[in-house]
Parts: structure tokens; sequence; C-alpha cells
């Protein structure tokens, strides 16, 4: 099962009975089985997912901060995880307890115990939580800010080019007429997710900025992301501009391979034509 919090929190949880005698081996080996399945898959194709089996579609239930949050944990594969049994014995506290040890701050790992009571014709299940104290005194401990500033997104960038060009691109932005009520940069809620360009403060914001595993500054098209203008015409110059269909998927590109004017432009242009109705 999977659970997707309004904040774009997202967590797999695992059930198993106490009488299940392969719970111990399975239950951790399935739930993080689960959540590397969707990280590997990516946002869009869990999105998609989410909508053939529930017809609810998350680009319309969250709105646009939490959607983005969503996108970059299961990017960052910040997945939390959640054991789900009719009893937390002392294995599973030990259980929880390592895998809480050895997990990064942005992955939470909790039981949940739900215990049954019948009183007459009422049927009741009482919830018993363990770990999530845990989690908290882990995410405290690392000290890890959960949001980029424009000065650390620029430290974890791997070169100086890609400094430069980051750099260059805030300024452009920052620099526009203000037209709409946002501010030109947004910042994503997690180390490793993105800066969202607005231009002129424009609601919807055309393209993020991140950050790969290798350090590279990647460019990203937000036609998937925004259940309002999902795959609105107005992408097409710039997913064009990066070699891409603005009716498919949308992959980053690392910004060092374009003209920084030619791509800004594109930028620009799609971001006054996605907002044309919410200007």
């Amino acid at each position: 099962m999977c659970v997707v919090g309004r904040d774009g929190s997202i967590a797999v949880v695992e059930c198993k009975l106490a009488s299940n005698g392969d719970r111990r081996r399975m239950v951790i080996g399935q739930v993080i089985d689960y959540a590397a399945a969707i990280s590997m898959a990516g946002a869009d194709a869990f999105i998609e997912s989410w909508l053939h089996n529930t017809q609810t579609d998350l680009r319309v239930e969250l709105d646009s901060a939490a959607l983005a949050t969503l996108r970059t944990n299961i990017s960052d594969g910040h997945v939390d995880l959640c054991l789900a049994v009719d009893k937390i014995d002392d294995h599973l506290r030990q259980l929880v307890e390592y895998l809480n040890r050895v997990t990064i701050a942005e992955v939470r790992v909790t039981a949940l115990q739900l215990s049954y009571a019948k009183h007459g014709d009422v049927e009741i299940l009482i919830p018993t939580t363990f770990g999530g104290e845990i989690a908290d005194a882990k995410a405290r401990r690392s000290g890890r800010s959960t949001r980029w500033t424009v000065e650390t997104f620029l430290a974890a960038l791997g070169t100086d080019e890609d400094r430069s060009l980051a750099s260059d691109l805030f300024g452009r932005a920052g620099a526009m007429e203000r037209l709409g009520r946002k501010d030109p940069l947004w910042f994503g809620d997690s180390p490793g997710g993105g800066i969202y360009l607005q231009p002129h403060g424009l609601p919807f914001a055309p393209a993020w900025l991140s950050i790969n595993k290798s350090g590279v500054l990647m460019v990203t098209g937000t036609w998937n992301w925004f259940g309002e203008i999902l795959h609105h015409e107005g992408y097409g110059p710039l997913a064009s501009l990066l070699q891409l269909d603005h009716l498919g998927g949308a992959t980053g590109r690392p910004v060092a391979q374009f003209d920084l004017d030619g791509l800004w432009a594109a930028i620009i242009e799609c971001g006054v034509a996605i907002n044309e109705a919410f200007g």
C-alpha cells in the first residue's frame, strides 16, 4: 500500500500478521523493494499509476508546492517506510531502530500496530506506533536544511561553469518585471530537489533547475506537473529546444549543453504562454 500526504510526502506500507512466520524476513525486504521501484520508475510513472488505480489525479488534488515536493521525494528516494502488523514485538522494534540509524534523515521508518477489539456489534482497530520519535531525532541530529538557498544550491554544484550558469539564470529571473505575485525563484523543500524558475513571478513555473548525482546543473520542463496546464501547447518551443515532446516525458538536460540566451528566451516564452489564463 502507498500513502501520499497533502504536503507531498510519500510512504509505502507493508502489512503482515504476527502469525506469519515470514514477516521478519520478508516485510523489510518488501517495503524497501516497493520504495525502490517507485523511485526508479520516476514521478511521472507514479502519478500515472496512481490515476489508473484510484481514478484520482494527483496533479489536480495536490497544490503546486505539494506536487513539486512529491516529485522531489520520488526522484531523491525520500520514501518513508511503514511496517504494519498486529503486534510490535522486540525484534521488530530492533529492526525499526536499526533502519532509522542507517538511513538518511529524509526517510522515516516506523511500525504501526493495529490491535483488534470487539464490543458487542462494534469492531475497533486500535493503532499504536513505534519509531516516529526516533525518526524525528534522526532528522534533528542531521542538521540538514530542508530548503535550498541560492548559496547552498551554488555550493552543491560540481563545477565553476555550472555555478556561473546558475548564477546567471538566477540573476535574469530576479531582474525581470514582476507581473504576478510569485517570487521569481521558488525553492524546493528538499536538498537534491530543484529551484523553480518563475519568469515575471507568474503562477506556474515553466522549468526547474536541479543538481544530479554527479553535481551537474540540470534543467527540466514542467509540462507533466500541473493538472491545470498539463501538456499545454505553450510548452512546445521549450520542449523542442530540450529535444523532447511536451506531450511525453520530461527528462532533465544539462544546462551547459545549451546556449544560455536561447534557453532563457524559451523559458520566458513558455512561462508567458502557460500562464496566459492565470496571470
